[in-house]
Parts: structure tokens; C-alpha cells; sequence
């Protein structure tokens, strides 16, 4: 038995005839006759009978057609993972992010990437800004999301985003009825807000000692997603990254614009010395793609997070001022 003779089979099952066969292969009737009679024999089957100078195939030549149809779905499938391997490089991404992004931007985008190439194989790891300059320099990784200005040597970087801090309120505090909140609408507040490792703490601590509302916050954490738990939860009022409050309860936390403006800012991170690959860079297309659209989306008069529109989902970038944009 060889490829020729089951390509032959083949044609002859799916165009009903030995000449049509015949044709679709650039050869001649007598040949694909002879080429069934050879897999007869190595098959020791009867896979076609004649009726009236038509052939029709047996009850075994079906059965095992549908056997070279099942090898020849598998082969389709290999040229495929073939012809992705050809565009997408080894079809693997490793990503390393900041929990702000891991936690909510870049699920999205992932998803987004995935239904598009479903056989690439993605990892995901949220780890400390030290961590992430630190594998990216050593090429640990594929691509990193930072929300800390890069240092590490061998590291290419590009900002993704630049945001202002959005104050987080529990959903009955009575600030809510306000439009933004200003620094010395805080003061003896109880405070939760970034710890020291985000690059907006210092300036957020210069804004509320100027507005006197530099008491010791009730609580410090780095993380975003922690400060919204904990805001959700009645334990204070939050400065967060507006990306934060992607996914949270409205029924729960208000999101408010902070004045004077504090920027939060995220960056693309890349080993210097990585060669071309095309997953990496389809997949940080889409990152700006859908960043842009999220920014976009912003209104500038922060109606989805108003009192009278509380509940009603909406993406909380647009709730951040056009003019920060």
C-alpha cells in the first residue's frame, strides 16, 4: 500500500468515477484502475463493484474510506500547525505583568488573541516590578507590562498608557454625591493608598500634605485590585489606576476623578537583544489596539459612575478626563 494508491481511492470516492479521478490527477483512466487493483490486493478488500459500466463502492470500501478521510483530516491539521509555526514563530507567548494588568486589561487582550490563534500557547505570570524588569533583561520571558519606569539594563520599553488616579469611594459614602473629589475633601478620611513601591505615592503624598490631609493612611498596599477589595468593603477611600476598576461591583465601589491629578502610567517592556517574532508582535498590536479603543472610550463627564446611572455597565476608562488622554 502507498500514498498514490490511497490518493487514488480517494478522488475516485469523492468524484464517483475513475475517469474523474483520472483527471484531477493528470493521469489516465487504465492508471487509476490499476492503481485500485494494487490496493485490493495489498488491502485484500473489495472496495468497488461494477454496475452497468458505473462503479459503486462495497460495504468494505466505505468502511474504510472513512479511515483515509480520518488521515487525511490529521494531515490538514499538521499543514495547518505547519503553516502557524511559518507565521507565528514557535506558537508559544510568555507574558509577565504587573497584577493591575495581569488582573484585568490583559485577560481581555488574551482572549481577544486566542480567538484569533487558538493554537498558540500563552503564560501568564503576575509578578513584583523588580521581578519583571528582571526577567525581561534576562530574556525569561517574551514581553512584560510594567507600571514602574524601566531601569534594567538590556530592556526595551515603550508606554502604554498614562492615566489619572481615580478616587475610589464605598457606594453609600456621602462624597459620592460629588462630581470629583478634590485632595482636601480627604482630609480625616480614612486613607487606603499605594504603598512606596508605585511610582504615584510620593507625588500623592506632596498633593494631600498641601491640601491637609496628610494623615497616616489607614492602610498601604501595592496593589490596585486590593485597594478596590478593601474600598468594596467599607474600610476606607482609595486612590487607584483607573484599570483597577475594570470588572468591579458598582452596587459596592464609586469611582470618582481625583484633583489635583495624579498620572499612573504602564509601559511595554522587551529583552533588547530578542530576536524578530511574530507572536510577540501581533500580540502587542492588539495591546495598543485595544488600549486606544479603551481610551477612546472615555467621555470626560464621568456620567457611568453618577449616582443616577450607578449600575448601568460601563468600562471605567470612561470615566477618565479627556484632557489626560
Amino acid at each position: 500500500m502507498n500514498q498514490r494508491q490511497i490518493e487514488a481511492f480517494r478522488l475516485v470516492m469523492l468524484r464517483g468515477s475513475m475517469t474523474a479521478a483520472a483527471e484531477e490527477l493528470g493521469t489516465s483512466q487504465p492508471s487509476i484502475s490499476r492503481l485500485i487493483a494494487e490496493l485490493e490486493t495489498a488491502t485484500g478488500l473489495t472496495l468497488f463493484v461494477r454496475n452497468g459500466g458505473r462503479i459503486h463502492a462495497t460495504d468494505a470500501g466505505s468502511a474504510f474510506y472513512r479511515e483515509v478521510e480520518r488521515s487525511f483530516v490529521g494531515l490538514e491539521k499538521l499543514e495547518n500547525s505547519a503553516r502557524e509555526i511559518r507565521q507565528l514563530g514557535s506558537g508559544r507567548l510568555r507574558i509577565v505583568a504587573a497584577p493591575v494588568l495581569a488582573l484585568s486589561f490583559l485577560p481581555a487582550v488574551i482572549e481577544q488573541f486566542l480567538a484569533a490563534y487558538p493554537r498558540v500557547i500563552v503564560s501568564l505570570e503576575m509578578r513584583s516590578e523588580g521581578t519583571i524588569q528582571r526577567w525581561v533583561s534576562s530574556a525569561y520571558c517574551d514581553v512584560g507590562f510594567a507600571t514602574a519606569t524601566p531601569d534594567a539594563f538590556g530592556v526595551t520599553s515603550a508606554e502604554l498608557y498614562r492615566l489619572p488616579a481615580l478616587c475610589a469611594l464605598p457606594a453609600q459614602h456621602p462624597l459620592t454625591a460629588r462630581d470629583r473629589i478634590e485632595a482636601g475633601d480627604l482630609r480625616g478620611e480614612r486613607l487606603i493608598l499605594p504603598s512606596y513601591a508605585d511610582d504615584t505615592r510620593s507625588p500623592l503624598d506632596r498633593v494631600l500634605r498641601a491640601a491637609g490631609a496628610g494623615q497616616v493612611p489607614a492602610i498601604e498596599t501595592p496593589y490596585g485590585a486590593t485597594i478596590c477589595a478593601l474600598v468594596s468593603r467599607g474600610l476606607g477611600i482609595g486612590i487607584v489606576n483607573p484599570l483597577a476598576a475594570i470588572d468591579t461591583n458598582p452596587k459596592r465601589i464609586v469611582f470618582r476623578p481625583f484633583v489635583p491629578q495624579i498620572m499612573f502610567r504602564g509601559f511595554t517592556l522587551c529583552p533588547q537583544l530578542q530576536q524578530p517574532n511574530p507572536v510577540v508582535q501581533i500580540f502587542l498590536d492588539l495591546v495598543r489596539t485595544m488600549m486606544a479603543g479603551e481610551l477612546d472610550g472615555s467621555s470626560g463627564d464621568w456620567h457611568a459612575s453618577s449616582p443616577s446611572s450607578r449600575g448601568r455597565k460601563a468600562s471605567p476608562l470612561a470615566s477618565v478626563e479627556t484632557k489626560a488622554r
